[in-house]
């Protein structure tokens, strides 16, 4: 398996199956703003919300091959495993599937994940122990805690000050090195003080 960060953006996503695991798969990818079809005859309680809300659609039937037309994700999430693996053959070779019965009859995984802003970090085993993803996941949780979400968006700040700028690349490297250190991750001032001395920089350079 080849990891690969995905855009989900309004992206049509089917999943196949209503229950508790469906909805653990679907919350992720609603955050992440997926237009979610779900096809079962029976809703989990908190699917049934997002259904009221109109946040998911769903389609009270049985499972047939054309509900995966135009679909960019499938998920195959029934407590039916030969169904799950029915669902998998039915799809084309450019849709991707995740099979919660069996992963390796997909071509996705969904890792064990940490968000923080626009810190990602994913953990995956290959499907080999989804515990010990988690295990790992949480470890990761804990050294990288909710103060890297303002910490990366100093980041991304400095990294596009310093584009404007225009340095050799030996200078802009220095400088996004310099706001790597320890320091910076929890002193807000300091991480003020630098943006306001790259701002100005910026100022005499476009002035």
């Amino acid at each position: 398996m080849y990891p690969l960060t995905v855009r989900i953006e309004k992206k049509h996503v089917v999943v196949i199956g209503g229950g508790k695991v469906a909805s653990f798969k679907i919350a992720p990818l609603l955050k992440e703003g997926a237009n979610i079809v779900v096809v079962s005859r029976e809703l989990d309680a908190s699917l049934v919300k997002l259904v009221e809300s109109k946040q998911i659609l769903w389609f009270q039937k049985d499972y047939e091959k054309s509900d995966l037309e135009g679909a960019f994700l499938v998920v195959a999430a029934t407590s039916d495993s030969k169904l799950n693996e029915s669902i998998a053959k039915d799809t084309s070779l450019n849709q991707l599937v995740n099979v919660i019965t069996n992963p390796e009859s997909g071509n996705v995984h969904f890792p064990a994940a940490v968000h923080r802003g626009k810190l990602n970090v994913a953990v995956s085993t290959g499907g080999a122990s989804p515990k010990l993803a988690k295990k790992i996941r949480d470890d990761i949780a804990a050294k990288y805690d909710e103060v890297y979400e303002d910490y990366l968006d100093f980041l991304y700040e400095v990294r596009m000050k310093v584009k404007k700028l225009s340095l050799e690349k030996r200078k802009q490297n220095s400088l996004l090195q310099e706001v790597l250190k320890s320091e910076y991750i929890q002193d807000q001032q300091k991480r003020e003080k630098f943006l306001q001395e790259l701002e100005e920089r910026v100022y005499k350079r476009i002035n």
